[in-house]
């Protein structure tokens, strides 16, 4: 049986954004800088991406 997986997106000011992913690293088991805008934590049963935009950074979450 495959568990059902949930994707969310959010845009975060930058502020909010580098609170929560400070936040999260200190949960995650892995946090891995893909390049200078793109950011990816790992906690075994989640993965978030923290991508930067011109303005604004792009939050998304998959649980499954």
């Amino acid at each position: 049986m495959n568990k059902p997986t949930t994707k969310e997106t959010y845009i975060l000011d930058d502020t909010v954004a580098f609170e929560l992913m400070d936040i999260l690293k200190a949960k995650a088991r892995h946090f891995i800088q893909l390049n200078e805008y793109v950011y990816r934590l790992f906690d075994g049963q989640s993965v978030v991406t923290f991508t930067t935009l011109e303005n604004d950074i792009q939050v998304q979450m998959i649980k499954g």
